[in-house]
């Protein structure tokens, strides 16, 4: 397996894309000037040059920025919440023309402010614009029963990633977006297995209705399509 850097991207090398990952590049047209924020090492934006999208990268780990760079235009290396790299970023836009889409996903999470971070983001788009934001359902029926049982056990990845600072529900997650500028134009509930559905295959044949029918419980993450708010009169 080819190495990778970080465990998320481990996991999409192992198993490919989550079901989150294809609702956000469903959500991006084709053609489309990208900002994918935390790109990692550019799974999102081999996907979408294929489809004639040009892509600049923001992410972290140098590691994997560098393998990012093999599909991107450009990639800004460093915290988003720094204003070197912001300035670094809004260069790199530049160079590339303007954006008409910004992708956040699995990013906001993991900021100290993610509410600031999307607010600037906001800034970048072209007139017309939109973003794409995926974030973790804390609420999510595995959260619940391991909270029911007293637990709040940290991992490697997953709800509980050790490395979160921020968690959403539904509702905060849609607050998320209002508070940085933008409307929400779309909500799309990622599933994940339902709970017995190991031992009931047939479960996963109603997977995606019971999601949709029941997101706040059972969406692992939501994706949220963003428009710019415009201004009350």
């Amino acid at each position: 397996m080819t190495a990778t850097a970080g465990p998320y991207a481990g996991l999409v090398a192992e198993h490919g894309l989550a079901t989150s990952h294809r609702l956000v590049l469903d959500a991006v047209a084709d053609g489309a000037r990208v900002l994918d924020v935390g790109c990692a090492t550019g799974y999102l934006a081999a996907k979408l040059g294929r489809r004639g999208c040009t892509v600049v990268g923001v992410e972290f780990d140098p590691v994997a920025a560098q393998q990012a760079r093999a599909f991107c235009r450009e990639v800004v290396v460093g915290d988003l919440e720094s204003e070197a790299v912001r300035a670094d970023v809004q260069r790199a836009v530049a160079g590339a023309g303007g954006v008409d889409t910004v992708i956040c996903a699995d990013v906001l999470e993991h900021l100290r402010d993610p509410w600031a971070v999307l607010a600037w983001l906001r800034t970048l788009l072209d007139p017309g614009g939109r973003a794409i934001v995926s974030v973790p359902n804390i609420a999510h029926w595995t959260a619940r029963r391991a909270l029911l049982r007293g637990r709040f056990d940290y991992a490697d990845f997953g709800l509980l990633d050790r490395t979160h600072l921020r968690f959403f529900t539904r509702a905060s997650a849609t607050e998320l977006a209002h508070r940085a500028g933008f409307a929400v134009q779309a909500e799309h509930p990622a599933g994940a297995p339902l709970p017995l559905e190991s031992r009931v295959p047939a479960l996963a044949k109603v997977r995606d209705p019971c999601v949709r029918r029941c997101p706040g419980l059972l969406a692992l993450q939501f994706v949220l399509v963003l428009t710019v708010a415009q201004p009350r009169p």
